[in-house]
């Protein structure tokens, strides 16, 4: 089982780090592909919006409402970079041959916001949305 490693870097910041059973462009596509992203985000999401490149847009409704942002970075497959509600999140794929190392850093402007979004449970958060990442990287291995 790979382990989900929650830690805080900084004052500003959460990092998230996993690695995945899964080449890099697998595992990118799983944060970039509009048709795959519902089967992991859960809770009914539905993506409205998707443009991946500098400047684009990204737009998903929830049944807790709607998340949107901005991608200000995009290096397929190695990394992204978008705004994210209240953080600028920072995603790095690592190749490892078969497997890839995520590495997930979220940065908030206040001490305060950081804190608080560790105690609505980032942890439990990403080790949920992992599994589901899992499952969805399982099906593409046998699709492709």
């Amino acid at each position: 089982m790979n382990e989900t490693i929650v830690t805080t870097p900084s004052e500003l910041e959460i990092r998230v780090e996993r690695t995945f059973d899964a080449p890099r462009e697998h595992v990118f596509s799983v944060w970039t592909d509009p048709q795959l992203i519902p089967e992991w985000w859960g809770d009914g999401t539905v993506v409205e919006e998707m443009d991946v490149r500098p400047g684009g847009t990204w737009r998903f409704r929830t049944a807790y409402g709607v998340v949107e942002g901005e991608f200000r970075e995009v290096e397929a497959p190695e990394r992204l970079v978008q705004t994210f509600q209240n953080h600028l999140q920072t995603l790095e794929f690592e190749d490892l041959g078969e497997r890839t190392k995520l590495t997930q850093t979220m940065r908030f402007a206040s001490t305060e916001e950081r804190d608080t979004t560790m105690q609505y449970g980032v942890e439990e958060g990403a080790k949920g949305g992992f599994a589901r990442v899992d499952s969805v990287l399982q099906k593409l291995a046998t699709r492709r």
